[in-house]
């Protein structure tokens, strides 16, 4: 399933399995910080508990970067694709910095 399909599922598991082994996400805090999928995982799980409904709709497509609204708390994510799994994921407070960072192009 593509990156792109389990966003517009808007579920949880459907994206799991869109994560590379190594997939880093980065938070907005420091030590907010997942290292590998087992750590998102445990994030999801958090989420899980506490809840949380998350309605994600796809911002931005460029090559192999997505800009996604988690529908949460304004905060967006910029999504890195590699082989069509998902390496790595930077969190945002605002739309506009996601978008300024993919326009920046980052070296990561």
């Amino acid at each position: 399933m593509s990156v792109r399909v389990a966003i517009e599922r808007r579920s949880l598991d459907d994206f799991a399995e869109a994560l590379a082994p190594d997939v880093v996400w980065v938070g907005l805090w420091p030590g907010e910080l997942c290292r590998n999928r087992d750590d998102v995982l445990e994030m999801f799980a958090l989420a899980r508990e506490r809840e949380l409904r998350v309605q994600p709709s796809i911002v931005l497509e460029r090559d192999s970067i997505l800009v996604v609204d988690p529908g949460l708390d304004g905060r967006h994510h910029v999504l890195v694709l590699a082989d069509g799994l998902v390496s790595e994921v930077r969190a945002y407070p605002d739309r506009a910095s996601a978008l300024a960072a993919v326009e920046e192009r980052p070296p990561w």
